[in-house]
């Protein structure tokens, strides 16, 4: 089964902030706690999407969206 991610990933606009972007999800990650944790993969793609909106004006749809027939932990 092959898992439908954002094509806004592919973007020179996306990838102009990826790496800032991450830098920027991994400090959420580590002040939240959500190191290895079930269900914590919706936590980060909401946080991703709210600062990509916020901060970029970018639209971006998690692979949850992109996926409802697959159930993520």
């Amino acid at each position: 089964m092959n898992i439908k991610t954002d094509e806004i990933e592919n973007t020179q606009e996306y990838l102009n902030i990826k790496e800032e972007l991450e830098k920027q999800i991994d400090i959420y990650i580590q002040n939240n706690k959500l190191n290895n944790k079930i269900g914590a993969c919706h936590y980060i793609w909401e946080y991703k999407k709210e600062l990509l909106k916020m901060k970029y004006n970018i639209d971006w749809k998690s692979p949850a969206e992109l996926n409802p027939e697959v159930i993520f932990d």
